[in-house]
């Protein structure tokens, strides 16, 4: 029997995995019993180009700039991304208002409002179809064992990036299989030098003890 060593095995079952992440966001619950939501995986190449374009973003949002640095060092381990979608207009009818319009037809007829983040206005059952197929992804990689995160903005820089056409807003659910979870794992960035010139200045309403850091005693 041919012996396979595990880094072929973990880049088989990662790839593997995300197809069965994309069966399930794709057969998870629609609103108005129709599937319009787009789902793509991309590769490292573009994985790059969404962190370098997350991370130029600092000025705008510190927020995207510190998920761009981090996706820069996730791509350096076995990892894959899924970005989810859709149009913004409603197909439902439903004239429920959430939209801010009295009628899915008078938010149909409106003028498209274009931004890096996302286009709008948009109907708010799409985007809760969005994230509910983000959220089934998200489980059953849990459900598979893989380290995972839905990320808004690397979505936001997929659109942006038209690295998922045909659609007005996107989110992004980043799966690794690195040797421990990169993605709740916070102790890099407490050390003093490192939350005085990036993290305070990235999270001002944050308090250390907020994340789980201890506090130095006096």
């Amino acid at each position: 029997m041919a012996i396979r060593e595990l880094d072929d095995m973990l880049q088989s079952g990662l790839d593997q995995a995300v197809d069965l992440m994309a069966v399930a966001a794709h057969n998870s619950f629609r609103f108005g019993g129709t599937n319009t939501v787009k789902i793509i995986c991309v590769g490292k190449e573009e994985m790059t180009n969404i962190a370098e374009f997350c991370y130029s973003m600092g000025d705008m949002s510190p927020l995207a700039a510190r998920d761009g640095r981090f996706l820069m060092e996730l791509v350096k381990e076995p990892c894959a991304l899924l970005v989810v979608g859709d149009k913004r207009k409603s197909d439902f009818n439903y004239d429920c208002g959430a939209c801010g319009y009295r009628s899915c037809g008078e938010m149909n007829r409106a003028e498209c409002v274009e931004a890096l983040t996302a286009n709008g206005p948009s109907c708010q059952f799409k985007n809760m179809n969005v994230n509910i197929a983000a959220d089934a992804a998200a489980a059953m990689a849990w459900r598979l064992g893989l380290h995972c995160r839905v990320f808004s903005t690397l979505g936001m820089g997929a659109f942006a990036l038209k690295v998922i056409d045909g659609v007005d807003f996107a989110v992004a659910v980043c799966v690794s299989v690195a040797k421990k979870d990169p993605f709740f794992d916070r102790h890099q960035f407490w050390t003093d030098e490192y939350w005085d010139e990036i993290f305070k200045k990235e999270f001002p309403t944050y308090t250390r003890g907020f994340i789980g850091a201890v506090e130095d005693e006096d």
